[in-house]
Order: C-alpha cells, then sequence, then structure tokens
C-alpha cells in the first residue's frame, strides 16, 4: 500500500492510494504465488466514513502505454515507489521494480479522478527498446524504473518531472557519441531527467516534452541519477539572471545537476560534448531523495548524502556557479543509503527563522539553523527520537512536527504548553 494524497470534491474529503494484491491464476498457474498473478488497484475512500468512492476501486492492470502499446501494466512486476503527486483532478503515480528486479522497465500511470480515464507511460518504448514476452526477463523490457528514492513527482502547475534510473548500468552495447536535443522525441530513456505532459484534449495522453542525459551515463558503473528526483526551485529567489527557471536533480554518482527547467539539457549539449546544464556539483556522497530549498536570506539549497554530513550551498544570481559550498553539519548521518530528505520551515516566512530539519537512521530526527555560521550548520536541541526510517523525511501542522521512528511509530515533538 503507498501513501495516499487527498482529494477534495463537493465538500467531501477523498483518499486515494494504491494497493497491490493479488488474483489467483488470473496470468498462470500457480495461485497467488507467480508476480505476473499480482495486481494494482487504486482506492479512494471518504475520509469521514471510510467507505469506498463510487467505482472505486479501479484495477490498473494491463493498461498498454500512450508511447508503446506494446508495453502494458503488470502490477506484479513493479512498485510505486514516488510519492503521488495530484494535479488538478489527475492524479500521477511513478512505478519501478523493487531494487529494480525483473524487466526492470518503470512507468508513470496517471488517472483522471472525475472521469477515470487512464493513461501508462513508459520508460522505454519504441522499435529501439527491449522487449520479450517473457515479461519476467531481466531487462526483457528495457532498463530504466522510476523510484526516487521515494521523493514524489515533481510539477510546475502543468506538467510532470522526474528521473529514470539505468536498471543497474547501461544495456546499451555501443558508446553514444551522438549529442541530442532534449526538445526532440527520445523513446529509450534510461538514466534522465524527464519532462512529460498530459493531453487529454486530443487523445494522445502522456507524451515526452524534454529531457537531461549525463555525459557518463554509460560509464558511471551503475552510479545513476534515478535515486533522486528534479527539485523545482522557488522563482521568485532562484531564477538565472535572464529570469529562467532552474531545477536540481540529485544522483548515486555523487554529483546535482542544475538545470534549466525548460530547456533540461538533452545530451551531450554543452562545449566539447559536455553536459549543457547550468552547474554540475560534486559532492561526497551519493544522494537518495532530494534536495531542500530555502528561499530566504538570499536563498539556500540542502543535500543530504549518504555517510556524510548536511551541507549547506548558497545562491549568486549573478556569479559564474549559482551554487557555492556554504557550510555543512559537523556530525555526519550514519548511512549509506537511508538519509531522509531535508526539509526547511521558517516562522510565518520571516528571515532568521529557517529551520533545516533531517532524519538519521541511527539519530532520529535533526534540526539546524538555516544559514550556515562560520562554514558550519549550527545543531539545535531536540529531544531524542530513536532512529528513523530510511529516506523519512518529517512533516508539520498545528506547531508541531511528525516522524515515524526507526521501530515505525508515529511520534510528535511540539513546544511544551506552560
Amino acid at each position: 500500500m503507498g501513501t495516499p494524497v487527498i482529494y477534495r470534491e463537493d465538500g467531501n474529503e477523498i483518499a486515494f492510494f494504491y494497493v497491490k494484491s493479488y488474483i489467483e491464476d488470473y496470468r498462470e498457474p500457480g495461485g497467488a504465488y507467480p508476480p505476473l498473478n499480482s495486481v494494482y488497484y487504486l482506492y479512494g475512500v471518504y475520509l469521514d466514513t471510510l467507505q469506498d468512492l463510487y467505482k472505486y476501486p479501479m484495477i490498473i492492470d494491463g493498461q498498454p502505454s500512450d508511447n508503446d502499446i506494446r508495453k502494458t501494466f503488470l502490477g506484479g512486476l513493479v512498485l510505486q515507489r514516488p510519492a503521488l503527486l495530484l494535479l488538478g483532478d489527475v492524479l500521477y503515480a511513478g512505478f519501478g521494480g523493487l531494487c529494480d528486479a525483473f524487466n526492470y522497465t518503470g512507468s508513470v500511470v496517471a488517472v483522471n479522478l472525475a472521469t477515470q480515464s487512464t493513461y501508462t507511460w513508459t520508460t522505454q518504448a519504441g522499435n529501439t527498446s527491449l522487449y520479450s514476452d517473457d515479461w519476467t526477463a531481466w531487462h526483457g523490457g528495457g532498463a530504466g524504473g522510476i523510484w526516487q528514492a521515494g521523493m514524489g513527482l515533481s510539477s510546475d502547475g502543468k506538467d510532470v518531472f522526474f528521473t529514470i534510473d539505468n536498471g543497474g548500468g547501461s544495456t546499451a552495447t555501443t558508446l553514444d557519441v551522438t549529442p541530442k536535443d532534449g526538445r526532440k522525441p527520445l523513446a529509450v530513456l534510461s538514466e534522465t531527467v524527464a519532462r512529460i505532459t498530459l493531453d487529454e484534449a486530443s487523445g494522445a495522453g502522456i507524451q515526452l516534452v524534454d529531457f537531461f542525459r549525463p555525459s557518463d551515463w554509460q560509464t558511471d558503473s551503475g552510479q545513476d541519477i534515478g535515486s533522486g528526483g528534479l527539485a523545482i526551485l522557488d522563482t521568485s529567489i532562484f531564477k538565472t539572471m535572464d529570469g529562467k527557471r532552474i531545477g536540481v536533480a540529485t544522483s548515486t554518482n555523487p554529483k546535482m545537476y542544475v538545470t534549466e527547467v525548460d530547456n533540461l539539457g538533452g545530451y551531450l549539449q554543452g562545449k566539447d560534448g559536455t553536459d549543457g546544464i547550468l552547474q554540475t556539483i560534486a559532492l561526497e556522497g551519493e544522494v537518495f531523495g532530494a534536495i531542500g530549498s530555502y528561499p530566504l536570506e538570499g536563498g539556500y539549497i540542502y543535500v543530504n548524502p549518504g555517510n556524510t554530513a548536511l551541507s549547506a550551498y548558497a545562491f549568486t544570481q549573478n556569479a559564474s556557479s549559482l551554487f557555492s559550498f556554504a557550510g555543512k553539519s559537523s556530525e555526519t548521518n550514519g548511512h549509506w543509503g537511508g538519509a531522509g530528505l531535508p526539509t526547511i520551515t521558517s516562522s510565518n516566512g520571516q528571515s532568521a527563522t529557517g529551520i533545516v530539519w533531517a532524519t538519521d537512521v541511527q539519530a532520529g530526527l535533526r534540526a539546524f539553523k538555516a544559514v550556515p555560521v562560520n562554514g558550519t550548520l549550527v545543531e539545535l536541541p531536540l529531544p531524542k527520537v530513536e532512529g528513523a526510517v530510511k529516506f523519512g523525511r518529517p512533516v508539520f501542522g498545528n506547531g508541531k512536527v511528525f516522524v515515524v521512528d526507526g521501530q515505525g511509530r508515529l511520534i510528535a515533538l511540539g513546544k511544551r504548553l506552560k
């Protein structure tokens, strides 16, 4: 079962979420055991009664992809990995294999909650993509899941942005040295940042708009861009000198990629076959998740790689490098692949009130002043939390911070009332 989103309709609050189940002997004999007999349902449940919404749950399995009808959605071979995105009436979900098992092929499913119209888009399409009638074959459908270590799909209010992994390493037999414009069609999208749009009016369904692929995608030993999503930064602060929007993608490479949101960068579009993006920032560890941002006091972004320190980068619009290292925490997080996504709060948007929060699998919840002091992120005292779940992040409401600890318990911290 995945984390729900809340949809409001005619005064009702409805929770929508995906659930994996099975139908005995659905696609092959063996009862519930064969993976091909597992299916995904989309549930709609009224929050006040927990009763199912009319015509829900609906089965998603068997839906052909808009960009390649050979590639159908098979729930038993994938998991809903990123958090859901609700954009108007349309609910988007990203899927990839369990550590990219089976055929490694990812997809995006979009459901119009008002009409139940369903659209599916595969990361591996067209005649040049791998295909096998054995749906469980390793790499059989092409290598490229969508997982992002749980970070949600991103949106600018119209289109959807996410990253695609390389299935544990490039499956291509020859090195690709041909530059590619990101705003021209590309069917096989292993290891890319992708932007898609949904065209319901014409019936075209989900279509690719733009992409960026790192120049070293075939030689990075499986340390790929798919481990973290794309963060679209607040344009009130974070924009180029000519007003272009900025996005930041993370990876296990380990690097941060700073791109234009409206021109992600394509492939080999920079000088001498380099990355045609705004900036590449080398990191000390691999990132599972995404960055956090703070659009006050000049603007900062934060990244929390595994087995190293939480780090802050200051934004300077008129500099040759938009982001420069500003400071880091004195303590390191103690887990290679489970550090939490940085989350930033302030007191009603007031300057000098920013706090960076991050979970640590071993240390629990940690908090820091948002602006580094003499190169150090100053840690703030918190009550002890017994560890945290992998890739976790705190949420906030009613003056409290909520986090799931390492024992699976929901913990609430808040100011003690006198």
